[in-house]
């Protein structure tokens, strides 16, 4: 039997932002609210190195690191909605608000804009960030760096909290193939995270993280990292022609 949903608690949406590749969204909730998944409309599907620099809630950051996370990771067309992975799990306010800063490759325009959804639930509790325990930690940005044809390069963030999660690894890059780039390393504080014995002999493609991946446990990292932990992807190129940007991050997991 379905519920009867409450009036003004369905899809809470942002700003639209039409113009230049920076852009600053926010949405005002007018009834308390649960927040599940986020949505991103961005100037079209093949901006898959555009970087979400900023994501509050209440005035509260929910990176957890030092670094920016792709914006691919909320577009429509991937499978972390479906598999759970970007619900958000959080509360608003009446009258609170959602907000994130978000660098595009392309430029925003009437026809294309920026913008952001979440879907809701009406609840009667509402926790501030503070109170939400380790679900504040929502992302784990890992930056975005440019990997030169035949060359290598590294990804890295530092932690801002205790007790971060590190969940799905979400990667993307310019460009059409992503079976060019080499995943060679993944470590935190030093140590491996890759389990075979010579990671940078035996790379794993970095397609194995792309948001169109059906591997639905596999590509969770399961690894906890403390304030001011130093976590890093390095990245090798197979392509003898073009440089790509890479663009990476965690979704993180609530402790118990």
């Amino acid at each position: 039997m379905s519920i009867q949903r409450n009036a003004q608690a369905f899809y809470l949406s942002s700003s639209l932002s039409t113009t230049g590749t920076s852009h600053d969204l926010e949405a005002e909730s007018a009834t308390n609210l649960l927040l599940d998944t986020l949505l991103v409309q961005n100037t079209g599907a093949t901006d898959i190195i555009a970087e979400v620099t900023s994501i509050t809630l209440m005035g509260q950051s929910l990176n957890a690191s030092s670094a920016s996370f792709p914006a691919c990771a909320f577009y429509s067309d991937n499978n972390y909605a479906m598999e759970g992975v970007s619900a958000l799990g959080l509360s608003i306010g009446q009258n609170n608000k959602f907000a994130m800063s978000i660098t595009s490759v392309g430029t925003a325009s009437a026809t294309a804009p920026v913008a952001f959804s979440i879907s809701t639930e009406p609840t009667d509790i509402v926790l501030s960030p503070n109170e939400s325990g380790s679900n504040i930690s929502y992302l784990f940005g890992m930056g975005k760096v440019n990997l030169p044809a035949g060359g290598t390069a590294t990804l890295q963030a530092t932690c801002l909290r205790d007790n971060v999660f590190l969940g799905r690894l979400v990667m993307g890059q310019s460009g059409t193939s992503d079976n060019a780039v080499q995943i060679t390393s993944i470590k935190v504080d030093g140590i491996e995270l890759l389990s075979a014995v010579n990671p940078t002999a035996t790379p794993t493609p970095m397609s194995v993280f792309s948001r169109s991946s059906f591997d639905r446990s596999g590509l969770q990292a399961n690894y906890i990292c403390s304030q001011n932990s130093i976590v890093s992807i390095s990245l090798k190129s197979t392509h003898g022609a073009d440089a790509v940007d890479v663009v990476a991050g965690f979704f993180c997991k609530p402790i118990a």
